[in-house]
C-alpha cells in the first residue's frame, strides 16, 4: 500500500495536435488528494471539467477522446500513460484546445518534465485491486486476460502481417523505473500509405516523421529509424497503461494482451471498474472483522479483491 501523489508544481506543454496540425498547450496542477486526474476544457467561454474515467470515454478510434458532454478532448492516452507509470494519482490537466500535444509521439517528454517538477506524497492511502481468478475482454480475435501477479506485470503481442512490423511480443513487469527505461521513449507507428490516405481526407494533419515511426508495406522498410527493434509493440504496452489509467485505484495482476488497441483495452479497463465497483459496494454493507488493524470482507465475485486501506 502507498500513499497517493501529486506533482510539487505546474509544468506546461505545447506543440502541435495529432489530428488538427494546430497548435496545442496544456497546463498539468497539483491536486487536492482524491481528486483524480481530470480535464479542465479552457478553450470555450466556460471551463468544463472532465475527469478521466471508463464514464466519460468517448472515441478510442486511433486515441482516446474523453467529454462530458459539452466539451471534448483528444488523444489523452500518452499524457495519462505517463501519470500512471510515475503513480501521479491527483493531477488537474488544463487545456487549451481540444486536443492534447503529440510532442515526438512518445511519453518520452511528458515523463522528463513531470519527473524535473518532483512530486508530493499526500496523506491518503492509494486503493489497489488484486487480480485472484481471471479476468478477460475480447473482441473478434483479439483479447486481453489478467491473471494473478504480486505487482503489474504486462505482455503483448502485436501482428501486422506482410508488413515489416510483422509480429512482436514485449513482456515487462512495468514500475515507474521500467516505463521510463523500457517504454516512455516509444513513439506511436503508422502506414505511410494510410497517412497519405488519411492526409489527403484532412486526416492526422499533425502527422510527420518527427512524432510518428513510420513504416512502408510497400517497401516492407521502416522510414525514419526505430528506438527500439520492437518500438510499435513496446508503444502498445504504453497506450495499455494509458487505459488503466482509467481505474481510481492501483491493480495487481499478470495483463496479457493479444492484438489489442484501444477500444479493448477500454473494454477491459470497464471490466475491471466493474468488478471493483461489485466488490466497494458489497465492502460497505458487509465487513467482517478480523482484528483491529484492519477488515477482510466478504467479495460478491472472486475475481479479485481491494487489499484493505
Amino acid at each position: 500500500m502507498r500513499r497517493e501523489l501529486t506533482l510539487k508544481g505546474s509544468v506546461e506543454f505545447e506543440g502541435k495536435g495529432l489530428h488538427s496540425g494546430h497548435t496545442s498547450k496544456i497546463i498539468l496542477k497539483p491536486a487536492p488528494e482524491d481528486t483524480g486526474l481530470v480535464f479542465i476544457s479552457k478553450s470555450g467561454a466556460v471551463n468544463q471539467f472532465i475527469p478521466y474515467s471508463v464514464e466519460n470515454v468517448v472515441d478510442t478510434r486511433n486515441n482516446i477522446s474523453i467529454s462530458n458532454g459539452r466539451a471534448l478532448i483528444k488523444t489523452v492516452e500518452h499524457l495519462v500513460s505517463s501519470l500512471y507509470a510515475l503513480h501521479i494519482d491527483n493531477c488537474i490537466i488544463e487545456c487549451f484546445s481540444n486536443e492534447i500535444p503529440i510532442l515526438d509521439g512518445s511519453a518520452g517528454e511528458f515523463v522528463r518534465k513531470i519527473m524535473e517538477v518532483g512530486v508530493v506524497e499526500q496523506t491518503k492511502n492509494r486503493e489497489e485491486f488484486r487480480v485472484i481468478n481471471p479476468i478477460w475482454s475480447t473482441l473478434d480475435d483479439k483479447y486481453i486476460v489478467a491473471l494473478p501477479y504480486n505487482g503489474l506485470k504486462c505482455c503483448y503481442t502485436i501482428s501486422f502481417p506482410d508488413s515489416p512490423i510483422g509480429t512482436q511480443t514485449y513482456t515487462d513487469i512495468i514500475t515507474s523505473e521500467s516505463f521510463i527505461k523500457n517504454l516512455a521513449s516509444a513513439r506511436t507507428f503508422g502506414f505511410l500509405e494510410d497517412l497519405e490516405n488519411y492526409q489527403k481526407n484532412g486526416l492526422v494533419l499533425g502527422v510527420s516523421i518527427d512524432n510518428v515511426n513510420v513504416y512502408s508495406r510497400k517497401d516492407n522498410k521502416a522510414i525514419n529509424s526505430p528506438r527500439y527493434s520492437d518500438e510499435p509493440v513496446r508503444h502498445k504496452m504504453l497506450d495499455l497503461i494509458g487505459s488503466l489509467a482509467l481505474l481510481n485505484f492501483d491493480i495487481k495482476g499478470f495483463i496479457i494482451a493479444y492484438k489489442a488497441g484501444h477500444t479493448l483495452d477500454v473494454m477491459f479497463a470497464k471490466k475491471v471498474m466493474n468488478i471493483y465497483s461489485g466488490i466497494n459496494q458489497l465492502y460497505t454493507e458487509k465487513p467482517y472483522k478480523v482484528d483491529t488493524n484492519f477488515y477482510i470482507h466478504v467479495t460478491p465475485s472472486s475475481d479479485g479483491e481491494k487489499i484493505p486501506s
